[in-house]
């Protein structure tokens, strides 16, 4: 009886140890000029952290045409505070498969959100410090080339400010 409980902790250690091993390996790296690389967990997911000056940006190139991306960003607090009202912002964007456009829906860190497309316009979302008051935007670049920027503002930055932008597809 007892060497029947052995099998059966061994099959299981065996299939836990499988298990972790695949999830262990199914990492997305991602790189850009000026971008470290960061791994993460999980296939359909990119994971990226920079830092901008005051009135410096940096593009992006999003995965997938045709099929809607969720874009979150995050200006991580560095001072011990926390920005209000929110640190955080996020977008669901699609890019059409013939580079012709694109269109989408975003939320600002405010909780205020603006749907839109290239065609009247180029800003997606938007980390703000009340009304009027913008720190930093995520706009449309280039469907054909399939990238959106982030920008800092250079009117309400005087330092370096570092952002997390995950990028699910």
């Amino acid at each position: 009886m007892k060497r029947k409980y052995y099998v059966r902790a061994l099959a299981i250690g065996a299939a836990v140890t499988a298990m972790a091993g695949v999830g262990g390996g199914a990492y997305a790296v991602t790189s850009a000029v000026g971008i470290s690389p960061v791994n993460v967990t999980g296939p359909d997911h990119q994971r990226l952290t920079v830092t901008l000056a005051p009135g410096a940006s940096q593009a992006f190139r999003l995965p997938a045409a045709n099929d809607p991306v969720r874009i979150d960003l995050d200006k991580v607090s560095t001072n011990g505070g926390i920005q209000t009202p929110s640190e955080v912002f996020s977008a669901l964007v699609n890019v059409d498969g013939n580079g012709a456009g694109m269109s989408w829906i975003g939320t600002s860190s405010d909780g205020s959100q603006l749907a839109g497309s290239t065609a009247t316009g180029t800003s997606i979302t938007s980390l703000v410090c009340g009304s009027q008051c913008v720190i930093a935007t995520l706009s449309a670049s280039s469907a054909a080339a399939h990238t959106v920027v982030l920008q800092a503002n250079a009117a309400t930055s005087s330092i370096k400010e570092k952002y997390v932008v995950n990028i699910w597809y």
